[in-house]
């Protein structure tokens, strides 16, 4: 199974699922998309249950091709069938729709999520081991140890494994220097960091909102993100990660009550995130997101309506109506996607 070229950390939601629906068919061969299940707002059985089969009618949009499946902000104590917690439910349900799913899981998870994990390793999709900061700022011998055991309990060899690093947050230059040394010293630590199927690095440099972003100010927001994996690949390692990110998201689930958001976009460029909204309680509404999309297109760093769907659709907005949030994720996140699956691909950075 071939290592990805990208590795994007989605949220289940609605313009999420929309956006692996209309990006270019070169990116769908080139990522492997990891999707984490949003808890709905009861975790009983039957609210679990439902929100995990939800989330896979959805990602039906992907059947036939592989992603990663994490169901870690849903509460993993609850059986949802006899001995079958919320991971293993959601890769079987996943396997019946026709998606190619790899269970994610933690060294810390409860032991029955690496039991429901086992259940499917006969599928060919391996397992994924998600490390996050607090597992990576431990003594590198005894990280080391940790997945030699987590992968004895899980019956796996490093071949059958993607090993991601997931640094969270990245939110100044100093955090973008800590991760590059965290990554630089777990790789160091680990015996043969060549053996293991996949290899990614995850970050996300996009703020959990636009509240610092005026109304129809342009704001700029600088990656930091593609800045680590571009330091990382000047290191001396034996072994260049994949990248991964959040794509147009904080790392972190940003939870509460729903408001609704200003017309808005937020733009992929090669080093920055380009930012424009509206205001919320405009009388123009949501026609307000016209404007938007062709104040970016008149942009120099707009990419042009030939990279996909969602540029398309940037260049000339009026041809459809404004959508509402859900569409200007789904626009800003297939764009990012489309658009980083080219520069990696033509240029060797994201």
């Amino acid at each position: 199974m071939p290592e990805p070229v990208y590795l994007p950390v989605l949220k289940g939601r609605q313009g999420e699922f929309n956006a692996l629906a209309d990006i270019q068919p070169l990116t769908r061969r080139a990522v492997v998309p990891l999707v984490e299940i949003v808890p709905g707002p009861l975790d009983d059985a039957s609210t679990v249950r439902a929100t995990v089969e939800k989330t896979v009618r959805k990602l039906k949009v992907w059947a036939g091709s592989r992603l990663l499946l994490d169901a870690s902000w849903l509460p993993d104590e609850i059986e949802l069938l006899d001995g079958v917690g919320v991971l293993g439910y959601a890769i079987a349900a996943a396997a019946r729709a026709g998606i190619d799913s790899t269970p994610v899981v933690r060294l810390n998870d409860a032991e029955p999520a690496h039991r429901n994990a086992r259940l499917h390793v006969e599928s060919g999709n391996g397992i994924a081991v998600r490390l996050d900061v607090e597992d990576m700022d431990e003594d590198p011998e005894d990280l080391a140890e940790a997945l030699r055991t987590l992968l004895r309990r899980l019956g796996r060899t490093p071949a059958e494994v993607d090993l991601l690093l997931d640094l969270g947050a990245v939110d100044g230059d100093v955090a973008v220097r800590a991760g590059v040394r965290m990554v630089r010293d777990v790789l160091h630590a680990l015996p043969e960091p060549e053996l293991w199927r996949g290899l990614v690095v995850l970050s996300g440099a996009f703020p959990t909102d636009l509240q610092a972003v005026q109304p129809w100010t342009l704001g700029e927001l600088p990656r930091r993100d593609a800045m680590l994996h571009d330091h990382l690949r000047r290191r001396p390692l034996s072994r260049v990660p994949t990248f991964g990110d959040y794509a147009v998201a904080h790392p972190l689930l940003v939870m509460g009550p729903a408001f609704s958001a200003a017309p808005q976009l937020r733009y992929t460029a090669s080093d920055r995130w380009l930012v424009l909204k509206g205001r919320r309680n405009d009388p123009e509404g949501h026609e307000q997101f016209h404007r938007v999309c062709e104040a970016i297109a008149q942009h120099p760093e707009f990419a042009g309506a030939a990279l996909g769907k969602a540029d398309a659709r940037i260049a000339d907005s009026r041809r459809e109506g404004p959508g509402n949030t859900s569409t200007w994720q789904a626009i800003a996140t297939t764009h990012h996607l489309d658009y980083l699956v080219h520069r990696l691909t033509t240029l060797g950075e994201p």
